[in-house]
């Protein structure tokens, strides 16, 4: 008995030698790095297979089916730290390194969609140690952002991008939205692969607005209601995005107006796109820009986990300048920062995110002498990191009261604006590693203050918003990049546009319009006003040359 307690003993030792090693190593759950840097190992080559186990030539995957391999440390990196594939692709992390993870969201944040070492917890942030292999097969196009939850905030981050899944290419009509509808925010949820109509109204007529969100499933090709309630009937021209806390991830909307009324609402409130709830924020979370009561939103977009608005709308009297950003993971009344000023008062502005950088191409501005929504061709960088305003080339058109959209790397502006000859079915497109412009393929039919958002490399969703006549529709339109990341541009000559709001507004006439297939751009000249209700339409001023248009009707209220 006494040997056999020995042995137990001296197992029971070495196990627990053993354990403690092992845990010193893996940490697992730890988000803290550890203090002494480890040892670095020999490099371990990275090996791009089919599914046959055959090598692939190209590191840059094109049939389905396809393995690509991410090697995790032994550094601080993923090496690739971004890869491209296709719909149906497998990405295989091999650890060479211990005290890693694979944690899906926006540095640094979990968002749940995928997380080694088995898709559990993802919040946690479990780390795993050398030879660890993990493996994820992506069925949905889209942008897909990771992250190490010991090491994100010494760069160790990577990106998926995942193209296919769609077809035939270029714009085709869906499915109409269940009402004719305005003002909508769009917004495309990635972790369902749905995108959502947000807030807006049927009319201009005062009760008007909706009251819950519209839901476009691409698999079903087909609208639902949703059952949730937004908590009142302020919810037209609301800036929207897709934010992750503690792992969850949200639709969070703030601002907007009811239809008909001149006065505007700081709220904040979120969705849950899954439990189909919404929650209002504490009264403390209100967005600090509209002090007054009477500012919409200008333009907004999501980067790093983060809502960013810039400019606004005090309604009837002037666009604003104030830069805010939301982080929706700190406690109640830090959530907003104010940061930087635009360079002239913007609002209803195309705005999106590329790289750590926010661009803005367009924007409508208010005529305060004629009290009237004019569209410019304000363009400018913001660099929330750096709190600095960068210059880019001008956008070749002048439009406003649309968005713009991030699409394989560059900026898609959307149609939009409300000065003749706007409303546009134009996409201008910008590269900012060329600071340079093209025109890619126009949807059909041109609207504004409409709803639309991408999966970031193969689809745009858009639908209802004002026609040509000044009407809201229920319309949707699809675009498709089957065959390639963006569609064949057009290129259009940058030009420098002398913009000068306030302007006299002359008198109305019916615009003579010559049609043409490609659009062919004249040097910009200073945008004439766009009316208020009420108010007659001013005359056209062209810039491009495009499909042609009506003379538009009064415009509704904000």
């Amino acid at each position: 008995m006494k040997r056999l307690s020995a042995v137990s003993g001296l197992a029971f030792s070495l196990a627990a030698t053993f354990a403690i090693v092992f845990l010193s190593q893996a940490e697992p759950g730890n988000k803290r790095p550890a203090t002494t840097q480890q040892k670095t190992s020999a490099k371990h080559e990275i090996h791009i297979t089919d599914q046959n186990g055959n090598p692939v030539v190209s590191g840059r995957p094109s049939g389905t089916g396809q393995i690509v391999d991410v090697q995790v440390g032994p550094a601080f990196a993923f090496d690739p730290s971004t890869v491209d594939i296709n719909v149906g692709d497998t990405v295989r992390w091999t650890w060479a390194g211990s005290g890693h993870s694979v944690t899906s969201g926006p540095p640094c944040e979990a968002d749940s969609q995928y997380c080694s070492p088995d898709d559990q917890a993802c919040a946690s942030g479990i780390l795993s140690n050398t030879g660890t292999v993990y493996t994820h097969t992506f069925d949905q196009p889209g942008v897909y952002d990771y992250f190490c939850a010991a090491h994100c905030t010494f760069g160790m981050i990577g990106t998926v991008n995942v193209s296919g899944g769609c077809a035939p290419s270029g714009w085709t009509a869906g499915p109409d939205l269940p009402s004719v509808g305005t003002r909508l925010a769009g917004v495309y949820f990635q972790p369902n692969g749905n995108f959502y109509g947000m807030g807006g109204r049927s009319s201009d007529v005062a009760g008007s607005d909706f009251t819950n969100p519209f839901e476009f499933d691409p698999g079903a090709n087909s609208w639902a209601i949703k059952s949730a309630t937004y908590p009142d009937n302020e919810v037209n021209n609301m800036a929207c995005g897709e934010l992750s806390v503690d792992g969850t991830s949200y639709i969070y909307c703030v601002g907007g107006s009811a239809a008909g009324a001149t006065t505007a609402t700081a709220r904040v409130f979120r969705y849950d796109p899954v439990a189909d709830t919404i929650e209002t924020l504490d009264p403390g979370d209100n967005w600090p820009g509209d002090i007054a009561g009477t500012i919409l939103p200008g333009g907004f977009t999501v980067l790093n986990n983060r809502l960013y608005i810039l400019g606004g709308f005090n309604i009837n009297v002037s666009a604003t300048s104030e830069i805010w950003e939301f982080d929706p993971t700190v406690g109640v009344g830090a959530k907003w920062t104010q940061k930087v000023d635009t360079p002239e008062a913007i609002m209803y502005a195309p705005t999106c995110a590329i790289d750590g950088t926010i661009y803005v191409a367009g924007a409508s501005d208010f005529d305060t002498v004629n009290l009237l929504v004019i569209d410019t061709t304000n363009s400018f960088s913001f660099d929330p990191v750096a709190n600095t305003i960068g210059s880019i080339a001008p956008i070749p058109r002048a439009t406003g009261e649309t968005r713009a959209l991030t699409f394989n790397g560059q900026m898609y502006v959307m149609g939009g604006g409300r000065v003749a000859p706007n409303p546009s079915n134009e996409v201008d497109i910008y590269d900012p590693v060329s600071n340079s412009w093209t025109t890619g393929d126009p949807f059909i039919n041109g609207r504004r203050n409409f709803p639309t958002d991408t999966d970031g490399t193969s689809r745009i969703w858009l639908v209802g918003g004002y026609d040509v006549t000044g009407v809201p529709v229920a319309s949707m339109e699809i675009f498709c990049a089957a065959g390639g990341p963006t569609p064949s541009p057009t290129p259009t000559p940058t030009v420098t546009p002398t913009v000068t709001p306030p302007v006299t507004p002359t008198p109305t006439v019916t615009p003579s319009v010559t049609p043409s297939v490609t659009p062919t751009v004249t040097p910009s000249v200073t945008p004439s006003p766009s009316p208020t209700p009420s108010e007659p339409p001013p005359s056209p001023t062209p810039r491009v040359t495009p499909r042609p248009r009506p003379t538009p009707f009064p415009r509704p209220t904000p």
